[in-house]
């Protein structure tokens, strides 16, 4: 069912929109402040409306304020505006801001549901629009994704190199995307090349071109990457595995912008804004010299560092939803439930394959989870504590005092419940049911063994 979100602080015309929507079988919602609204669409956690009606003259945040902000953490679902009193350059500026409707009171029943059918529409075909062209967006609220999404938008803006810098699943090649995408150059082509999946033999005639006849398989010449992008931009992803020898070339061009094929004596002219990514430390790798000095410093002119998966907080929800829902449509299977349990699991997890793990997991579920999704369908990695045990009870140390049996097995008790406990952030729900017990039983075991919650640490889910 549609839901809706309207943002009316006049009872009566609230009270009238609800009904009315209902009565059109959309289901509504409503709040009286833009305030309470920024609350409610801010969190990734909550789903975002498919569509937001929204007042201008709202005490307190304006309803363009609102629309400003959520633009800003990318939290922005399709806007209609309604207001009597909205002035010219507020109008302008909403409209440029993505906003789909302006509608002035008062209107008819009719004008309203039209312009909430073609937005909708609207909507859905810029999705399909976006997904035909393989064009994902960067998405996320936690403050290092929005920080990241800014520094993208003021980096694209200019013709400077950047080199991404982050672990690998983290989403670098996306982040080398919206930048071209961003950039004048986004007309032009946007061509990339994995540097650590092509042998060292092969790179150099890929990237650079040849000449017919220039080794033995060169039955015709070929242009390179830098010549087919021309114009536009070029991906140099893992520039880190780059061979040494052929790091001396690449540096020549991005000093002069020429480039000679292999078996030719003539230099070409090439306009390309070169993007570079690596997972490496490539400080370190040039002072153990296995990377250029010179080289490197021509690629981080404007260094931009992806943030890894575990500090993006409950980002992690939101791009599991996402991948659940794009995953379902793809392989055309009925859309999955979720159960809450499963969400503080995913949350505290280290994700060591970041986004691409997350992403194999999605698929994996929808493919062979059931509904709804459970937390026993989780892989066994989930379960295991983040941090061992501190007294390593059952690995037996020499220096472990014997004790009797009881008093041990209390121990042992108190020490994996603690540990279940940590895992699911405190959360008893998750944990009874990992342990396979009710949550009333948990919370006895808990009180009787004496265990606390660790100071600054996550509160109990009730």
């Amino acid at each position: 069912m549609t839901r809706l979100l309207i943002v009316e602080d006049d009872e009566k015309i609230r009270a009238g929109l609800l009904l009315q929507l209902r009565e059109e079988g959309f289901a509504p919602s409503a709040v009286a402040a833009a305030e309470e609204a920024l609350a409610r669409l801010e969190g990734p956690e909550e789903p975002l409306p498919h569509l937001l009606l929204l007042d201008v003259r709202l005490r307190g945040m304006s309803g363009v304020d609102l629309v400003r902000r959520l633009v800003e953490i990318r939290r922005f679902p399709p806007t209609i505006i309604i207001s009597g009193e909205a002035s010219i350059s507020e109008t302008v500026e909403a409209l440029r801001l993505g906003v789909h409707d302006f509608i002035e009171k008062p209107f008819t029943r009719e004008r309203l549901l039209r312009s909430i059918r073609n937005a909708l529409e609207h909507h859905a075909l810029q999705r399909e629009v976006a997904t035909l062209k393989g064009e994902p967006e960067i998405l996320g609220g936690s403050p290092a994704i929005v920080a990241l999404r800014e520094r993208i938008g003021r980096a694209a803006a200019t013709e400077a190199r950047v080199l991404i810098i982050g672990e690998s699943g983290t989403g670098k090649e996306l982040v080398a995307s919206a930048l071209h995408r961003q950039s004048r150059r986004a007309q032009r082509p946007f061509i990339k090349i994995n540097c650590a999946a092509i042998p060292g033999p092969l790179i150099e005639g890929e990237i650079f071109g040849h000449a017919r006849g220039a080794f033995t398989d060169a039955k015709v010449a070929k242009p390179g990457l830098f010549e087919e992008a021309d114009g536009g931009t070029l991906f140099l992803d893992e520039i880190g595995d780059m061979d040494y020898a052929l790091q001396s070339r690449l540096l020549r061009v991005l000093e002069d912008g020429r480039v000679r094929r292999l078996g030719e004596t003539r230099d070409r002219q090439v306009d390309v804004r070169v993007i570079a990514a690596t997972h490496r430390d490539l400080e370190k790798a040039v002072r153990d010299g296995a990377f250029r000095e010179d080289l490197y410093f021509r690629l981080a002119h404007l260094p931009l560092a992806v943030p890894a998966l575990r500090e993006r907080g409950r980002d992690v929800r939101l791009l599991f939803d996402g991948f659940l829902e794009g995953f379902t449509r793809q392989h055309r299977m009925r859309a999955r439930r979720i159960d809450p349990e499963v969400y503080p699991l995913l949350e505290g997890y280290a994700w060591p394959g970041n986004v691409r793990e997350l992403r194999n997991l999605a698929e994996r579920l929808v493919v062979f989870g059931g509904d709804p999704v459970t937390a026993d369908q989780l892989p066994s990695t989930f379960f295991t504590p983040a941090h061992p045990p501190e007294t390593g009870l059952l690995r037996l140390p020499e220096a472990f005092p014997v004790v009797p049996l009881r008093d041990f097995k209390s121990r042992c008790e108190r020490e994996y419940i603690e540990a279940v406990l940590h895992r699911t952030r405190w959360n008893f729900s998750a944990a009874a049911r990992l342990l396979d017990v009710q949550r009333t039983y948990l919370h006895q075991k808990v009180k009787a063994l004496g265990i606390r919650r660790p100071a600054g640490g996550e509160e109990e889910s009730l």
